[in-house]
């Protein structure tokens, strides 16, 4: 089963990958050849890896074939519908690749879920520090910082930069630290802290403002508070559990 897994997983990302230049993603849109020429590689690349086993699973070659052409079709109909909404997209075309593929290993091998495991202990606390890191944290610290914002001598300041930048930035930062706490690698939150503190000098360097200097840096180290937190929480809580 694994082989034939990786065999799967393998044509397609060399097919939506290697194989897929940038003009035929672009022009795809507005000629449908371009579109199954994909395809066309697609199937090619799952013929030449089953070759050996070809009368035994064309079959599944076919399906993927059409699904991969069902599923790129709805995505280049939702580009057209949502087109401020790519990475949402692209992620979302990839997860409906590797489900019909998954779908085709339960057909073939069949495929028996432990929902008890699924469901365990430590899983849920996995996904309890990831909807705290992701979800809680940021609006937490956002009306931590609201008393602030208000300020003029904060609210003043040009504030050139990337829409929802600074929110994804903190997000990562955060994700980062608890992987550190997990894996024992606390110099890395040394080095994290350190290589945010040398991109954000030339902003406290321009600033040349006491309390726009302090917002910065209280909203640095208050992120890596709740990094640290959740990160030692989630450790201690598998701790307990095992």
């Amino acid at each position: 089963m694994s082989i034939f897994f990786l065999k799967l997983l393998l044509a397609h990302f060399i097919g939506d990958f290697v194989l897929q230049p940038k003009k035929w993603v672009q022009k795809r849109q507005e000629n449908i050849g371009y579109l199954l020429l994909h395809i066309a590689i697609h199937v090619g690349l799952l013929l030449l890896f089953f070759l050996p086993e070809l009368s035994q699973h064309w079959q599944i070659i076919l399906f993927v074939g059409c699904a991969h052409l069902v599923i790129d079709s709805g995505k280049i109909y939702f580009e057209k519908k949502f087109p401020r909404h790519t990475f949402l997209l692209f992620v979302a075309d990839q997860t409906a690749h590797l489900l019909s593929l998954i779908a085709v290993i339960g057909y073939v091998y069949g495929l028996s879920i432990d929902w008890s495991m699924l469901w365990s202990a430590n899983n849920l606390l996995y996904l309890l520090a990831f909807v705290l890191i992701v979800f809680v944290s940021p609006i937490m610290l956002r009306v931590f910082f609201s008393k602030w914002r208000s300020e003029k001598d904060v609210a003043a300041k040009p504030t050139h930069s990337l829409v929802d930048a600074g929110m994804l930035i903190g997000i990562m930062e955060r994700l980062l630290i608890v992987l550190f706490i997990q894996v024992g690698f606390l110099s890395g939150i040394g080095f994290l802290l350190g290589a945010k503190s040398i991109f954000r000098f030339g902003d406290l360097t321009n600033a040349k403002d006491t309390k726009y200097t302090e917002y910065i840096l209280v909203g640095t180290l208050a992120s890596f508070v709740v990094g640290i937190a959740i990160g030692y929480a989630l450790r201690l809580g598998l701790k307990y559990l095992n």
